[in-house]
């Protein structure tokens, strides 16, 4: 089985504050309309900034340039970064967050010409793909809250099935909230603040269990569910301190160890590189250990918590950070 992994900085504040009531059915049904339209027009600046990665990589391919890493500047990083360290990486993540789709085009230039300033005014963005109008992508980004807000009211009413708001498929609401709540306000955090794409076992807890080293800060993502499992305590909530499966939530790290816990991974990275060497892919596990620590780096900068996940993003379905 392959997983889709993703490194992520984590609001909890706002999960805390925003997104679990929300599922829990205070306020009204609009409550989260700002977060939501902030993710749109996150999500265009996102499919811009990846369309010039992508335009990038096939001017650099054509002309032979040996350029950055693929696995970093189109499948890793978000948006479309090139930089040497990683307070460079956090200084553009922010510079993105803080563009208009509009704008998008001269920040990515910018990052053309730190490979090559003679490159500059000749690479495109990628011209193909294209996203759904506003209300679609709304839509879409919303409908996880929408179905859990649900499932709680159904759940607290004593109903034992919720509807789609969207369409016609039914779930069991105890099933549904049990196994889904972590993970999708981890889509809705990361929508408002993307995270890092990686690709097979190169996740955190995965490389310190292989190394035999403890995986020190990482817990269960109890943070992302605890309020709705004192509301619903008798359904059986999904959390493991690691991932297990696509689609779920792994180790969660609290903001308060975030420093610690990349202090702690940089000084056993010889250790965590070692079973990789021995089995012939340290390469990609030192590029998954330089994404990690890009995410831990973001997350002390925002006073946010880490996640690993799964099925966040996928390359294969052109589903980008």
């Amino acid at each position: 089985m392959g997983y889709d992994t993703s490194f992520h900085p984590v609001d909890v504040n706002l999960v805390a504050t925003r997104l679990l009531p929300y599922i829990a059915g205070h306020g009204g049904d609009g409550d989260l309309d700002d977060l939501i339209a902030r993710a749109v027009l996150l999500r265009r600046v996102r499919f811009r900034a990846k369309s010039w990665a992508l335009g990038a990589l096939e001017a650099f391919e054509k002309r032979g340039i040996d350029g950055p890493d693929p696995d970093l500047i189109v499948w890793g990083r978000p948006f479309f970064i090139v930089a040497d360290e990683p307070g460079q990486v956090v200084a553009d993540v922010l510079r993105y967050l803080a563009t208009p789709p509009d704008d998008v085009d001269e920040l990515a230039r910018e990052m053309v010409a730190r490979i090559d300033p003679g490159l500059a005014g000749t690479v495109r963005p990628d011209p193909d793909g294209t996203l759904p109008d506003d209300a679609e992508l709304a839509r879409s980004l919303s409908r996880r809250m929408r179905v859990l807000r649900a499932s709680a009211a159904a759940l607290a009413g004593g109903v034992a099935t919720v509807r789609d708001p969207d369409g016609d498929e039914e779930f069991e609401a105890a099933v549904l909230l049990a196994r889904e709540v972590p993970l999708s306000v981890l889509e809705l955090a990361a929508a408002l603040t993307p995270g890092w794409m990686s690709r097979g076992y190169t996740w955190p807890t995965s490389l310190c269990a292989a190394a035999g080293v403890p995986a020190t800060g990482f817990a269960a993502p109890e943070a992302l569910f605890a309020p709705l499992r004192e509301l619903f305590p008798g359904i059986g909530w999904f959390s493991e301190p690691t991932i297990t499966e696509n689609y779920m939530v792994g180790g969660l790290v609290a903001p308060g160890d975030v420093a610690r816990v990349r202090a702690e991974l940089s000084a056993r990275r010889d250790a965590l590189l070692e079973p990789p060497g021995r089995e012939g892919w340290a390469g990609i596990a030192a590029d998954n250990l330089l994404k990690i620590d890009e995410a831990l780096a973001l997350a002390g900068h925002l006073g946010f918590g880490f996640a690993e996940a799964t099925e966040v993003y996928s390359g294969f379905e052109g589903e980008l950070n």
